[in-house]
């Protein structure tokens, strides 16, 4: 047995309430190495004994299914239910030639039941000292069912607003006002809602100088550029009445360089009230040179005299440790909850906030409106976010990497369905059916142009999205083939002329939304991989099983495994299949099948 390849921790991505009465507890090894695996657990106080009166642990011993296989491990899983909401648990490893067991503090051999625990003592076993209901995920239940669209408000669509620049001018600079607004969201939101979608996500929208508004100025007041905070609660009104949720962006990592608190600090230096705010290294604050309207210029390669989001000084960072300061930013996330019925908050450079700050965060909003929803903007692994106090979810770049590499032809299929696996067996289940899945958004190149503006490559990445377990996001303009390199290319005007606009991938994108809320299977965790050569796949929810042929090459003569041999129909067609053993496909063809009933 290789235990070098041993891996579980508690109270972890490997040992998490799944709900308040149920433990999902996952064991890594190598693979292929043992015959089977089983968990032994029980109360750690429940104790009984023989006729002899020797201590009997009360517990139970239950099989682990092998759930997950890479190519280097297997991932064990078991729902555990403990009756009394505490247990220790350890694990009985069997292999080919001796049993062991597998607990906190080693792995040894056993020979017999009597030799797995000592008198009264468990201090070998992993402990999961108790399932408190307050730790849990509390989690909107709309979320998971949510279709996102995310807006770039100055480029999606302009109502009686003035620029002096023509809609959908190209290129696109940083900086540039095309007159995108309100009204003209509220304009559009009967298109919203023909699409599909049932939950807008706003990037910033507060008063701030720039065009992408992430140096807020004023965290209460919408900017004029966009409109009033009335226009704002007439289109949150609007689209509730038609049941679209609104999120709107939070920059609470740091300000503007135009906030007063800050320019207070850059006018009295050390005898600010609000110097502590932020952080400050040394007077005076300012050590670049200013433009003639008193904005930062030329300041790259100076040594910062404060700590600023990357080494822009146009984005202090705030001390939210300090009493004027947290109550700044927890007061206006309350304001918009209360006064406008906001429905949640993505948190700009989560990551870089402190835990507890975001714990904040988190008690406000749901005292505000119970149900509100706190997406963090984290580009990894982000477990230590996602214990249920701080974040609800976070933008899966997690899952977006993987894809990404695969469809860009940078990673073969055996390296993408191993990091896709090991997505899976690390990232808890109540936590991935609330997720953010995205393929892109403003911070990346658009999808369309990561896969050289192919229209099939792009049906494939949003194929895979909207089978992915969570909560699926489109870019703005994507259902119509918009696209663009890195920022500021990627936050193009979006195009309203048919003319324009790509209506087949549109139609796609309306068709994917309407067979994900009528097909449970869409929801599901867990992806079979069916093949070792190709992107063949099933997913299952009940009753429910649909099954995904996707060919990333040339056209190529695919050989099907049994499962997929037989009378189906195409969901995205309505046609009527019928599989052999082989089957040839068109480079990027794709099938989206169910048995005939």
């Amino acid at each position: 047995m290789n235990k070098l390849a041993l891996w579980h921790s508690a109270k972890s991505e490997f040992s998490y309430a799944y709900d308040s009465k149920t433990l999902y507890i996952t064991l890594r090894t190598a693979k292929n190495d043992l015959k089977f695996v089983e968990i032994i657990f029980g109360d750690p106080f429940s104790w009984g004994g023989d006729r002899k009166g020797n201590p009997i642990w009360k517990h139970e011993i239950k099989p682990m299914m092998k759930r997950y296989k890479t190519e280097d491990f297997d991932y064990y899983f078991a729902e555990i239910k403990p009756p009394y909401l505490r247990t220790k648990y350890a694990f009985l490893l069997h292999d080919k030639n001796q049993d062991y067991i597998f607990g906190s503090k080693r792995v040894r051999a056993y020979h017999d039941q009597d030799s797995l625990y000592e008198r009264f003592d468990l201090s070998e076993y992993y402990n999961f000292p108790y399932l408190n209901h307050e730790d849990l995920h509390h989690t909107p239940d709309w979320v998971k069912d949510t279709i996102w669209y995310q807006i770039f408000l100055d480029r999606f669509n302009n109502v009686d607003n003035t620029s002096n620049l023509p809609w959908g001018k190209l290129p696109v600079h940083n900086n540039e006002f095309y007159g995108g607004n309100l009204k003209g969201v509220i304009d559009k939101l009967p298109y919203l809602k023909d699409l599909g979608i049932n939950g807008i996500y706003f990037t910033p929208i507060f008063e701030a100088p720039t065009a992408h508004k992430y140096d807020t100025t004023n965290y209460f007041k919408i900017d004029p550029q966009f409109g009033t905070n009335e226009d704002f609660g007439l289109l949150v009104q609007k689209a509730h009445e038609l049941g679209i949720k609104v999120m709107l962006d939070g920059v609470f990592n740091h300000c503007g360089f135009d906030h007063p608190f800050f320019q207070d600090v850059v006018k009295n230096g050390e005898k600010s009230i609000y110097k502590d705010c932020f952080f400050i290294d040394k007077f005076p604050v300012v050590n670049f040179p200013l433009t003639d309207q008193g904005k930062p210029t030329h300041y790259y390669g100076i040594e910062l005299n404060l700590k600023t989001f990357a080494f822009t000084p146009h984005m202090p960072k705030w001390n939210t440790e300090h009493p004027l300061a947290q109550q700044h930013l927890l007061d206006s996330i309350r304001f918009w909850i209360e006064t406008y019925d906001i429905d949640g908050w993505r948190l700009d450079v989560s990551n870089e906030i402190s835990h507890d700050f975001l714990r904040q965060i988190k008690k406000v909003s749901r005292a505000a409106k119970k149900d509100t929803f706190i997406l963090g903007e984290n580009w990894d692994s982000s477990y230590p976010w996602l214990h249920g106090d701080q974040l609800d979810s976070v933008m899966n770049y997690d899952l977006s990497y993987p894809l990404w590499k695969y469809l860009e032809h940078k990673i073969d299929y055996m390296t993408f369905r191993d990091m896709v696996i090991t997505y899976l067996a690390t990232t808890p289940k109540n936590v991935m059916e609330n997720m953010f899945n995205l393929v892109g958004s403003h911070d990346t190149i658009r999808i369309k142009r990561r896969l050289k503006d192919d229209p099939r490559r792009v049906k494939l990445s949003y194929l895979w999205m909207f089978l992915s377990s969570g909560a699926p996001n489109i870019y703005y303009g994507d259902e119509i083939g918009l696209t663009g390199e890195h920022d500021p290319d990627n936050r193009r005007c979006m195009l309203w002329d048919e003319k324009d606009q790509d209506l087949d991938f549109k139609h796609f994108v309306k068709s994917l939304i309407t067979l994900r809320k009528s097909h449970p299977a869409f929801l599901s965790y867990d992806y079979q991989f069916l093949s070792s050569d190709h992107l063949i796949f099933s997913k299952t929810e009940g009753s429910d099983t649909i099954y995904t042929i996707m060919n990333q090459a040339e056209t190529t003569t695919i050989q099907l495994p049994e499962t997929l041999q037989g009378s189906f129909v195409n969901l995205l067609t309505g046609e009527k299949i019928t599989l052999r053993d082989k089957i040839s496909l068109e480079a990027y063809q794709f099938l989206l099948l169910q048995k005939e009933s």
